[in-house]
């Protein structure tokens, strides 16, 4: 269902100086968040195992550490794991180094274009150091001088390009590059920030975790009273859709991730026996551990998971069979998973559509690096739930979110007056897949042509592009016609009924259920769909008698171009058992009250139905502005409409049938024309 999309009276300078305010907070506080948003998504992760433990009657506390204490052994297991590979891989580097030699020769051998271009490179690397040579001074080596104090002490050395140097002189005419000295205690310093960094923050994130989980309910109550503000049903709303969407994402990630080595695991196993020439592929369970843990990290991580076992499969084995092989595994695998299950799995698990997910993606990697793509999908969805209920954050729901942002009917309207008729058929066609033609009819394409009465009547819409959603309109409506009639007999010659469902199948409405079967066979009545007006009141009176039409009437509808003294001989000469008056607002109730007092006069008889599509008032009050007739039905929708003239025509029904049983017509698809 699409989201209502009317975005708040707040003013937008606002609403924009709040989210640079907001993204530059989150650009400068990075040190501080970034361990605070791992901990909250660990805390995710581990909060149900911690919740199944504490089932069992395991301290909260105990429970905790138990799972964090698993969890950082996996951790550190499959880490040393995957470094035991490494220091295997490289110490075994040298017995493929001949091999590898070999066949990095072949390639270059048989480059051409690429071996061209290599020389070229070299020959204007070569021309370019050349040009930057010094010409002053009788050598081009310079003098490096330390700055260890000895003051004479100097060293030859070739020039470093991009360092500053003196420039020769006449007293001095060899450059000087002054280069200061670094002590044993600086040089541990950066190697221990490089190493001690990394460790700090895993230690406050598992710190945090474990506060985390050991005090959630806590911690909710607070940010509920923190954020609520009075409201807090809605708070509690949004913090349990929040949990639930990440919940569910986490849970479907670590499914299709796990799959996804095991499938590496079983892919390099058969490629080994099937292409390795009786050399087994090494080690495919650390691998497929690795290229499932990798995939945790969007876009780029299958390809770093993927990165050792190429290079192995080009090192280890002859030939090149193994590697394309190797090549091929991956790439048939990320295409199955990221097209077709991620897209749609994820999508439905986050509430985010693909695009979003991209975008997002791209946005955290910016705002906080690698961290923030491994982060970027979770806090987008936090996002995504606060613009579900947040007033002045609504466009991040609209922007991000998976569900449609347009109603069905604006849709449809929107590609007619884009002129795009093709893609407003496609769209119908879609819908009329998942509902009857009676409620693609009522829900839609009559929704859809009052929003263009309405753009007309206010002068948005010219009368070109007006004259195009109408014909637009009508086309659509002759084409799911006439496929409901194909399907319909498609059924029949199955099943072999002589009756069917009406109008739809599989449409669950009580006044379906009420009305008639199919008319029988030789038992003729004739309907008359007359428009009040306009064009809009024919193409719905059209839409009517091709429903009525399916179900075994003869009916038609009159041009919106027939002057009303030619509908009053239209209904004489067409021996019309009943008329329907359809009439679309504005002023719908005036042009039906019009034409039924020129039928009246004419036929006191004749059984009459009035049509007020899309009225939102009374009925029973404009009744009585048309007639003072309170039996004269007055309908608003197309339901309501078949259910009146099944009624009405009931006792002609009765009347008309003959002692003998009757069969229904043959085939439903063979329906007269239905313009008059």
């Amino acid at each position: 269902m699409a989201r209502h999309t009317d975005l708040p009276k707040s003013s937008r300078f606002v609403v924009l100086a709040s989210v640079c305010v907001v993204i530059a907070a989150l650009y400068f506080g990075r040190i501080f968040l970034i361990p605070v948003a791992l901990a909250i998504l660990l805390a995710f992760v581990f909060s149900p195992m911690v919740h199944q433990l504490e089932r069992l009657r395991l301290p909260r506390v105990v429970a905790t550490m138990l799972v964090v204490t698993i969890a950082v052994a996996a951790v550190g297991f499959a880490g040393y794991l995957v470094y035991h590979q490494a220091i295997t891989l490289i110490t075994d580097l040298p017995k493929y180094r001949t091999q590898l030699t070999a066949k990095i020769g072949s390639i270059r051998s048989h480059g051409g274009f690429w071996g061209r271009a290599e020389n070229e490179i070299k020959i204007i690397d070569r021309s370019s150091k050349a040009a930057t040579q010094p010409t002053a001074g009788p050598s081009t080596a310079q003098a490096v001088v330390t700055g260890n104090g000895n003051e004479g002490a100097a060293v030859t050395a070739a020039t470093i390009p991009g360092e500053p140097t003196t420039q020769p002189t006449v007293e001095n005419p060899l450059p000087v590059r002054i280069i200061s000295g670094t002590s044993p205690l600086e040089t541990l310093r950066d190697y221990g920030a490089q190493i001690l960094d990394p460790l700090a923050t895993t230690g406050l994130v598992l710190v945090f975790v474990i506060f985390m989980l050991i005090n959630r309910e806590d911690l909710r109550d607070r940010m509920i009273r923190l954020v609520g503000h009075g409201r807090l049903n809605l708070t509690t709303q949004a913090f349990d859709e929040a949990g639930t969407r990440i919940s569910k994402y986490l849970s479907a990630l670590s499914i299709v991730n796990g799959t996804y080595g095991v499938c590496v695991a079983l892919g390099l196993w058969l490629i080994g026996h099937l292409f390795g020439h009786g050399a087994s592929f090494p080690n495919v369970l650390i691998f497929g551990i690795l290229v499932g843990v990798c995939r945790f990290v969007p876009y780029i991580g299958i390809w770093i998971g993927a990165a050792v076992p190429l290079l192995l499969s080009f090192a280890l084995f002859p030939g090149y069979g193994v590697f394309f092989a190797t090549i091929g595994l991956f790439v048939v695998l990320e295409v199955i998973v990221s097209q077709f299950v991620e897209p749609y799995w994820y999508g439905a698990s986050t509430g985010m559509s693909a695009l979003a997910v991209l975008v997002a993606a791209v946005f955290w990697t910016w705002l906080w690096g690698p961290i923030g793509l491994l982060l970027s999908t979770p806090l987008t969805v936090c996002l995504v739930v606060m613009g579900k209920y947040v007033p002045q954050l609504q466009f991040l729901d609209i922007l991000l979110g998976d569900e449609p942002v347009l109603e069905p009917p604006v849709r449809v309207y929107q590609r007619l007056i884009a002129e795009d008729p093709e893609e407003a058929t496609d769209l119908a066609n879609e819908y009329l897949d998942e509902q009857s033609l009676e409620q693609v009819f009522d829900r839609i394409m009559i929704p859809a042509l009052s929003l263009a009465e309405h753009d007309r009547h206010r002068g948005r819409l010219d009368k070109e592009r007006y004259q195009a959603v109408l014909q637009g309109l009508r086309d659509i409506v002759e084409e799911l016609a006439d496929r409901r009639r194909v399907e319909l007999g498609k059924e029949k010659a199955k099943t072999g009924e002589a009756n069917a469902d009406d109008n739809g199948a599989g449409t669950t409405d009580t006044s379906a259920r009420r009305r008639l079967p199919f008319l029988p066979e030789g038992c003729k009545i004739n309907i008359l769909c007359l428009p009040a007006r306009a064009q809009a009141d024919e193409i719905v009176g059209m839409m009517l008698s091709q429903l009525l039409q399916i179900r075994g009437y003869c009916a038609t509808f009159a041009n919106s171009d027939v002057l009303t003294a030619e509908m009053v001989d239209l209904v004489q000469n067409r021996n019309s058992d009943l008329v329907c008056i359809s009439a679309m607002p504005p002023s719908a109730v005036t042009h039906s009250r019009y034409v039924y007092k020129r039928l009246r006069q004419k036929f006191d008889k004749l059984r009459l139905v009035v049509g007020l599509w899309t009225l939102h008032g009374d009925a029973g009050r404009a009744r009585d502005r048309i007639a003072p007739d309170e039996d004269l039905p007055v309908v608003t929708s197309l339901a309501a409409a078949q259910d009146r003239v099944d009624e009405l025509a009931h006792p002609l029904i009765a009347g008309r049938l003959t002692s003998e049983p009757q069969l229904p017509p043959a085939n439903p698809a063979e329906a007269p024309s239905s313009r008059v």
